[in-house]
């Protein structure tokens, strides 16, 4: 189950920190069921996360262990 005093971005990276591939039914377990807006969230901050599939599975990782420069949006 997921710690109470960790986001969900925080618990993500924490799961792709050893930059190796993880399968979605890994993350949807230690992160949220619905980790694709998770993913999204951290690529916003700037992370790179790789996603890859084989068939019909997905897998992501980190590619940095460090945020790139965030994406900046419109009228900021």
């Amino acid at each position: 189950m997921p710690s109470l005093n960790k986001t969900k971005v925080e618990l993500l990276l924490e799961a792709l920190a050893d930059g190796e591939w993880h399968w979605s039914e890994e993350l949807a377990s230690k992160v949220s069921w619905r980790f694709g807006a998770t993913i999204k969230d951290a690529r916003d901050k700037g992370y790179l996360i790789e996603t890859g599939s084989l068939g019909k599975h997905y897998r992501y990782r980190l590619c940095s262990g460090y945020p790139v420069q965030a994406k900046q949006k419109k009228g900021s």
